[in-house]
């Protein structure tokens, strides 16, 4: 049931996404408005029995020319062949008459007049990116331009400008994942293990159990606000003023940043990863431990070297838990350092090559960004599902990665233990 749960979930997400990097054909539409007849060229984007929503050149701004044209209006609609489309570098596109070919040949030092039959408008040969004639195209042609507009975006190459694609929010996604991980792992196994092996079953045990499994029920965004008061505004300002005093009032890590993150989404998933360990370590028979010292083992010998080895299934499965958990949440990261554009990525070639201090974007909060706030209303929901989708991929490779590992370490503790 899951696994068809999943399957429905991926179909319904590719469907959508490539719904918005579909090539349209280009429309000639002559309609009168108030007794005025007018002859356009623009792209059909959804039509009813009443209405037609058309996009025509965004002279202005990407998502700027989409108007709607009563049905009983249109006079005569055609699909002219030398009609062209013009994709920029800043993501508007023109529709016009022209040769496509000349204008992919033209120097980028050169302008263009481009004359969309009611518009004129001049165009820098630097600025554009993808010249088509839509209206000439096969349907095999148009399913290789629509994967190659979702490749750009994805990659942030070629035809989409930087802040228009998903790279920099794929690597932000991945490298906070990371760095989580190395937060959270060996800090919730340490109180795992103090818990199965050392505290007993006094009352600050317990209260400590009631309080781990209490953590785990908190909303996320309440451990963005703390991490916003704790490490930004307390932990983060004091930093800057004992290391970075030469900068300030520019803020170093007294502002949300990858390191911040981390950390939060580190509190958030800690829960979530000693439950899971305790678990395990709770199964590890009894036998192996004694048996151990038996042979002179002292008692961390025989915990690091016997017993956690046979708990790593169990460790592995925290993991994932706790990375399906960070990689999709977005509450807490939008107050402690995701940034819907960053001029630079957290990682990169420079010295010390991770920049803790540094805002980041993230896939999920590009999902809620283009969903809710999208310059463009046509294009930008189709762009939320492709960054959903990504987001939804990286997810299963990363678990898929944990269960494989966590599967082929389960049959060695089983080994042991027999």
């Amino acid at each position: 049931m899951a696994f068809v749960l999943l399957a429905l979930l991926l179909v319904i997400l590719c469907r959508q996404a490539f719904g918005g990097f579909r090539v349209l054909p280009i429309t000639e539409l002559a309609y009168q408005v108030d007794g005025v007849r007018d002859t356009r060229l623009f792209v059909i984007v959804a039509e009813s029995a009443d209405y037609l929503v058309v996009r025509g050149s965004e002279v202005h701004r990407r998502g700027g020319a989409y108007q709607r044209i009563a049905v009983r209006n249109v006079l005569s609609r055609t699909e002219p062949a030398n009609a062209i489309s013009i994709l920029l570098r800043d993501g508007r596109e023109l529709v016009g008459r022209g040769d496509d070919a000349a204008i992919r040949a033209l120097p980028e030092t050169r302008s263009l007049r481009i004359d969309d039959g009611g518009t004129a408008f001049d165009i820098a040969g630097r600025d554009i990116v993808e010249v088509l004639a839509p209206n000439r195209l096969g349907v095999v042609a148009r399913w290789r331009v629509s994967l190659g507009r979702i490749a750009a975006f994805l990659s942030g190459s070629g035809m989409a400008m930087h802040t228009d694609s998903l790279f920099p929010a794929l690597i932000g996604t991945v490298v906070l994942v990371i760095l989580m991980s190395i937060i959270v792992m060996p800090l919730g196994v340490l109180v795992a293990v103090w818990l199965n092996e050392h505290s007993g079953t006094g009352l600050v045990v317990r209260l400590l159990r009631s309080a781990v499994a209490n953590l785990a029920g908190i909303p996320a965004v309440v451990y963005g606000l703390f991490g916003l008061a704790l490490f930004v505004h307390t932990l983060g300002s004091g930093i800057d003023r004992l290391l970075f005093a030469d900068a300030l009032p520019r803020a170093t890590f007294g502002t949300g940043g990858l390191l911040w993150s981390a950390v939060t989404l580190a509190l958030l998933t800690l829960p979530v990863v000693i439950i899971a360990t305790e678990e395990g370590l709770s199964r590890v028979p009894r036998r192996l431990y004694l048996g151990a010292l038996a042979l002179g083992a002292t008692r961390s010998e025989a915990l690091w070297r016997v017993v956690l080895p046979v708990a790593r299934p169990a460790l592995l499965t925290g993991f994932v838990l706790a990375v399906a958990r960070a990689a999709g949440e977005v509450a807490p990261l939008m107050l402690v350092g995701v940034v819907k554009y960053a001029p630079s990525l957290p990682i990169d070639g420079e010295f010390p090559y991770l920049h803790p201090a540094r805002q980041f974007m993230h896939l999920g909060y590009t999902v809620y960004d283009r969903a809710m706030a999208g310059s463009d209303p046509i294009r930008s929901p189709g762009q939320a599902y492709a960054a959903a989708l990504l987001l939804v991929i990286v997810v299963i490779g990363l678990n898929l990665t944990a269960i494989l590992v966590r599967n082929r370490l389960r049959e060695r503790g089983r080994r042991l233990s027999s």
